[in-house]
This record gives C-alpha cells, sequence and structure tokens, in this order.
C-alpha cells in the first residue's frame, strides 16, 4: 500500500515538529547536565536516554501516522526540526541560562562556605561543652567512688570493732 504525496507532506511536517520537540527534551538534558555540572559517565547515559527516546518516538510516529512504515523523509523532517531548534533557539536558551546558572552556583558555593564555617564553629561549642560534661561527670563519679569507699571502710572497722566486743 503506497502513501499519496499529500500523506507523505504532511507526515513530513509533523515530523518537523516532532524534531523540534525532541530538541527542546534535548534542551532540557543540556540544562541539567550544565546546571548541575554532571561527569561524563552522567552525559553518556544521557545521551543514550535521549537517543532510545528520539528512536522511540520515530518509531511511534511512524506507527501513529504512516501504518508503521518508517520513511526518510520522517527522519529528515524530525532532524531538520532538532537542528533548526539548536541551532537558533537552543543557542539563545543557552546563553540566557548559562550567565544565570553561574550566578547561582557562585551565590549557593558562598552559603555553602558560610554554613561549613557555622558548622564547625558549632561542633567547636558542642565538642567544649561535651569535654567539660565528661569532665563533670568523671569529677562526681571519682567523689562518689571516694564516698564509697569511705563507707566500706567504715562499715569494716565497725564489723571488726562489733565482732570484738
Amino acid at each position: 500500500m503506497e502513501l499519496t504525496f499529500a500523506q507523505q507532506s504532511v507526515a513530513f511536517g509533523y515530523s518537523f515538529v516532532l524534531g523540534l520537540l525532541l530538541a527542546f527534551f534535548y534542551g532540557t538534558l543540556k540544562f541539567l547536565r550544565y546546571a548541575f555540572s554532571l561527569g561524563k559517565t552522567a552525559v553518556v547515559i544521557l545521551d543514550i536516554i535521549f537517543m532510545l527516546v528520539w528512536a522511540m518516538s520515530v518509531f511511534f510516529f511512524s506507527l501513529a501516522y504512516l501504518m508503521g512504515f518508517i520513511r526518510f523523509h520522517v527522519i529528515a523532517g524530525s532532524l531538520a526540526g532538532f537542528l533548526l531548534y539548536r541551532l537558533t533557539v537552543g543557542r539563545l536558551l543557552f546563553r540566557i541560562y548559562s550567565p544565570i546558572i553561574r550566578f547561582v552556583k557562585k551565590t549557593l558555593k558562598k552559603i555553602s562556605l558560610k554554613l561549613k564555617i557555622f558548622a564547625k564553629y558549632l561542633l567547636k561549642i558542642v565538642g567544649h561543652l561535651l569535654y567539660n560534661i565528661i569532665n563533670i561527670k568523671e569529677r562526681f563519679s571519682y567523689i562518689k567512688h571516694r564516698k564509697r569507699k569511705k563507707y566500706e571502710v567504715e562499715k569494716a572497722k565497725n564489723k571488726k570493732a562489733g565482732g570484738v566486743r
């Protein structure tokens, strides 16, 4: 069963829109990579996820609009939409959000540094408190032990004295 030229043209137009949507999804993944400074392994994983999403979306698109036929014009249309978005809107968005992300990273780094200094200060105070509490506890246990020893010595004397009588 052959597809008419009109059906193929409509499929190309829709696949172009599909390419735009996929490029937006890729831009989101790129934003996440840039914002969270993900390592090389994470970049490879995100790229593989994107390729799988792209392949599945083209396949499902072909199932829905072309009765399961995968045509070159569908792949070309989605690739053309992807490239158009990436070379125009994608670059513009990257130029907008990259300074914002850098500013947020700097601010968070300063806040993190101040929190670390504050945490060290708190730990120092807590350390002094714990040291003093342990010292006081040891002193009381020493006094308690001393009183118990003195009591036992007196008790032993009383027994000896009581046993002699």
